[in-house]
């Protein structure tokens, strides 16, 4: 959700309901960058020091994003034979494709990517650590928005995959193609 697009704009139900805080509230604690404001484009009217009014939050959101990633499509074979397509630094396949950037930085969800990568049926996008079931809403593979809350979601720890990790999956066909590059961003 987002703070309202138009007056009337009230501190404690648009403000701290998109944002938080703690009481008393000021709005010198929304600066855009401080930490209940995250710095993106849909916050570029939130001032990050100095003269702040109601109305600098029109539209802001509480929502993070990573902006795009590229994927350089590897592929390699898991247990049976089973194709598999996309990145992955460590993981059961060995190490195939690449990502642009492997990290993922949101407050409350700070995690190195370990693998975004396809088989014929399941698409499955694990961090190298143990993390919650939260912290991010979405994952956009070219152009197809797989929500967290779909994916079947498990912790383990596995010499194939470095040590601890997280693993979301979600039944998809083909979901990652065979050859060239593929953009994936995350929402938080």
């Amino acid at each position: 959700m987002a703070v309202r697009s138009s007056a009337p704009v009230s501190l404690v139900a648009d403000i701290v309901g998109e944002f938080g805080g703690s009481t008393p509230h000021s709005l010198t604690e929304y600066y855009r960058g401080g930490s209940l404001v995250p710095d993106n484009s849909n916050n570029n009217s939130v001032p990050t020091s100095g003269a702040i009014s109601l109305t600098d939050f029109f539209g802001a959101t509480d929502t993070q994003t990573t902006g795009n990633y590229t994927i350089t499509i590897g592929d390699s074979f898991i247990g049976l034979g089973i194709g598999v397509t996309g990145f992955d630094a460590n993981g059961q396949a060995g190490s195939f494709g690449s990502i642009s950037t492997n990290t993922i930085d949101f407050s409350g969800f700070d995690v190195t990517i370990g693998g975004v990568y396809a088989t014929s049926s399941q698409l499955r996008f694990y961090v190298t650590s143990h993390v919650d079931n939260s912290g991010w809403i979405s994952m956009t593979l070219g152009g197809t928005t797989y929500n967290r809350t779909d994916a079947n979601y498990s912790q383990s720890n596995s010499d194939y995959f470095g040590g601890n990790y997280t693993l979301w999956t979600w039944n998809a066909s083909n979901a990652i193609g065979s050859s060239g590059t593929i953009t994936v961003s995350w929402l938080g």
